[in-house]
């Protein structure tokens, strides 16, 4: 149990993997200073698939923040839960918050998937696919040069440090599985240094480490489909 208060009853249970998408939902808890209790998943022996599992992510993916004993899946969806429960992180106007939630999309839509799909192609696959590696490295090089243009004269990617910044940097975390240095993108990694000193992030990212599922094991996450959603 982890946050403040840890003598006391946790306010958020938190089932994870650590991945850049359960990190998000740890840095948020940390950096709101709440009390929580982290339940690891384990993906490789397909702990997702289970029944139980299944009842609170019908997707089967982490993370999973219970609250009150009802669930919320999708790291973007717990992101927003969180900064509007406890009001931060979210902007202080309208305005604001629009602009936040812009950036916190469009890294659900675009940096965070295309991130996923060049892991999968540059360090994870099977088989070595020319075209899918180049087409998802350069993607990713587009992607951060979007960041880099929007961080170029801010300090942080919305007008405050926000859930738009937690989003973002558990991905950026691994620019080099994604093809990229962050030497091309000067801006990002000004944003990137300054993001891993703060005590939230650091904590959460030293806490929680980099796994890496074994080649053996990698095939449950590759070889899904309908009828493997519950684990037998």
């Amino acid at each position: 149990m982890y946050g403040v208060g840890m003598t006391d009853q946790p306010e958020y249970k938190l089932y994870f993997y650590p991945s850049p998408n359960s990190l998000k939902a740890l840095i948020a808890l940390e950096e709101l200073g709440l009390c929580y209790e982290p339940l690891s998943i384990d993906l490789a022996a397909g702990e997702q698939l289970t029944a139980e599992f299944g009842a609170l992510n019908p997707n089967r993916k982490v993370p999973v923040l219970l609250v009150d004993g009802q669930p919320i899946f999708e790291s973007v969806a717990i992101l927003e839960f969180l900064a509007e429960r406890h009001d931060r992180l979210l902007g202080q106007c309208e305005a604001q918050r629009w602009q936040i939630k812009q950036w916190l999309y469009w890294q659900a839509a675009a940096f965070g998937p295309m991130s996923g799909q060049a892991h999968h192609f540059r360090c994870f696959a099977p088989e070595f696919v020319p075209y899918a590696v180049r087409r998802y490295t350069d993607e990713m090089n587009r992607l951060y040069g979007v960041l880099d243009e929007r961080l170029s004269n801010a300090e942080w990617v919305c007008a405050d440090y926000s859930i738009a910044d937690i989003g973002l940097w558990p991905w950026v975390r691994h620019h080099d599985w994604q093809g990229q240095t962050l030497k091309d993108f000067p801006a990002v990694s000004r944003w990137y240094s300054t993001m891993a000193k703060r005590p939230a992030v650091a904590l959460a990212a030293a806490r929680y480490p980099v796994q890496i599922i074994a080649p053996e094991n990698y095939g449950l996450l590759l070889n899904q489909t309908a009828e493997t959603l519950i684990k037998k």
